[in-house]
This record gives C-alpha cells, structure tokens and sequence, in this order.
C-alpha cells in the first residue's frame, strides 16, 4: 500500500478478486451496476474549526492529505462506507447482537471426536443473528454480508440452527444466495447464518479466523474472531 499523488490522479481503481472472476466470465460484458463509497483514509479529527483563516480553510489538512491506494484486502479497505440517512439522525448505526466471546478460548467451537474416531458434529455450531441499533429503527430489518476470511476453519450458512442441532438442513430463513467469493473465504448474504466447525487435527490443536458482518443498507460493519478447538474423545 502507498500513497497516490492526488494533483496528478482523478480516479484510481482496482478490480478485487471477485471482480475479476466475474470479467474473466463476461465475455466482454462486465457492467458495473453498484458501487460504494468510503472515507477510510480521512482523520476528521483534523478538520480545524479554529482555522485562522477562517471557514474555507477548515479542511485544509485534509484536502492536502495523500490519498491511499486502491486495496483489495477486505479488513483494511471500505470499513467506513458511506451512506444516507434520515433527516435528524443524532447517532449512527452499529451492529448489535453478536456474542464473540463465545466464539474464542476454551468457550470456542470444538472440532469434537468420538470414541471410534468419527467427528461429532452436533453442538458444534453457533448462530449468528446480528441487529442494527441506531438511526431511530431505519435499518432494524436490514440483511447482512457474511464473510468468513477462512473457510478451511469454519463454514458458514444462511439459516438458523434446527431444532436438532445439525448443520446439513437448515431452514433458509431470510436468505438471498450464497456465494463462494475466493480460494480460502466465503460469503452469504442473509438476515441470519450459522456458522459450523471445519475438522482439524490433533497436531493443529486449535486454528483461527474472523467473519467480517456488513449491513447492506445501513453499511454498518462489525469484525470478530473466531476460533476452533480439537476436543479427543477418544478412550485414554
């Protein structure tokens, strides 16, 4: 990552991954019909209202600050989106609801072995059913992106955990379509998902990786981690 000389570039962009899967498959017909804006890079910490030089000089820093690169790595880039809200909104809105401190350390999702060696799947997963507080209840009803970063340590699906706790059939509620979106990550868009223990192996002992919830309409964004330990059943 660098800077771009911004008195000499308009605009500067890069296709990420997906992007270019889906040029790769056009034919020659790749039309972008949606995009988002961020402001990732600006510190409005440094916007100066006590500017000598008055109100046009407020932003002075910032309008000379450099401009980052484009990046196509999803924890570093677009986290700041930009968006419309309603006429006097006093707050913005954050994601709510997630519980990470059950995902991590000895509460984590175990990769759980029986006696004759077979996985036990049951219990094993978790759902994840996240809401938007804020903006006086205008993105209350809003689905989310999914991404897990890694999906050799977990999987992840639309739906809620059945009744029975397994992970193979579960109910779609909500759900748009899922869509594999790299070689190691994986992404859904639904109002809920489940995620499920990938297995691991004893020398391992345990593996990590971070689901990145993102509100399609408020753009609001919540990261956390997730971990997944190995549990021997097996007779000592």
């Amino acid at each position: 990552m660098g800077f771009i000389n911004n008195t000499s570039y308009i605009l500067n962009a890069v296709l990420t991954k997906k992007g270019k899967e889906y040029l790769s498959k056009s034919s020659g017909n790749f039309n972008i019909t949606k995009f988002a804006l961020a402001d990732d890079e600006i510190d409005y910490g440094l916007w100066n209202t006590a500017h000598p030089l008055g109100t046009n000089h407020y932003g002075a820093v910032l309008e000379s600050t450099p401009m980052l690169e484009p990046c196509v790595d999803p924890e570093v880039v677009m986290k700041y989106k930009l968006f419309t809200m309603p006429d006097g909104t006093k707050a913005l809105p954050y994601i709510s609801n997630i519980t990470p401190a059950s995902l991590l350390g000895d509460n984590a999702l175990k990769t759980e072995y029986n006696a004759d060696g077979s996985p036990q799947w049951t219990f094993n997963n978790h759902s994840i059913n996240p809401s938007t507080i804020g903006a006086d209840g205008t993105f209350s009803t809003e689905k989310y992106s999914f991404l897990v970063l890694n999906k050799n340590v977990i999987d992840i699906r639309p739906g809620m955990i059945p009744d029975d706790g397994t992970f193979d059939n579960l109910p779609e509620t909500g759900a748009i379509y899922t869509e594999e979106s790299g070689r190691l990550s994986k992404k859904i868009l639904s109002r809920v998902a489940t995620i499920g223990t990938q297995p691991i192996t004893s020398a391992m002992g345990y593996r990590e990786t971070s689901i990145i919830i993102t509100g399609q309409q408020s753009g609001a964004i919540y990261v956390f981690p997730v971990r997944v330990n190995y549990v021997d059943n097996s007779p000592t």
